[in-house]
């Protein structure tokens, strides 16, 4: 328990020069993000392929885009190895790009998903590998009795990041 507060303690003092940057896409993906911990009926691991996410935000300030291209050179540097198995776990992942939390998703359709948690390590993820690689990426997927509404949410911040 200990441990983990000190994980976030630390990932919220990396994440402390973003604060000055706080815009309206960003206030409302926070609420995007309290609306999906108060809604949800449950979550559960599954195992997606890459190219199925989506992500929420664009990577856009200096260091999310630092620390997106460092994630990118490890991956680079471990790809044959990953690419031997296809699949990535969370531990696995985790022991490659170290985080907080993993890759948090909702489901939009049969096809496709939108991650609202992990977008740093999504976009170095899709950078390294391409869809013909059929790389798959386990990911907490978040369960809602009726998720149109934080969908439409969810996409009003994919719009307001010009990601639609």
């Amino acid at each position: 328990m200990l441990e983990t507060i000190r994980k976030f303690i630390r990932y919220l003092l990396k994440k402390r020069t973003e604060f000055k940057d706080l815009n309206k896409k960003d206030a409302l993906l926070a609420k995007v993000v309290l609306d999906i911990h108060r809604k949800r009926t449950h979550s559960s691991f599954v195992l997606i392929p890459l190219f199925s996410i989506r992500q929420i935000h664009v990577i856009d300030r200096e260091n999310a885009i630092a620390e997106t291209q460092k994630r990118i050179r490890v991956l680079e540097a471990a790809k044959h190895e990953l690419l031997t198995d296809k699949s990535l776990t969370r531990e696995r992942l985790a022991s490659y790009l170290p985080s907080v939390s993993g890759i948090k998703v909702v489901k939009q359709s049969d096809d496709h998903y939108i991650a609202y948690e992990g977008n740093g390590r999504l976009v170095a993820l899709q950078s390294v590998f391409s869809a013909t690689d059929q790389i798959y990426v386990e990911v907490e997927e978040y369960h809602f009795k009726n998720p149109q509404k934080i969908l439409r949410r969810m996409n009003r911040v994919r719009r307001l990041n010009g990601l639609t």
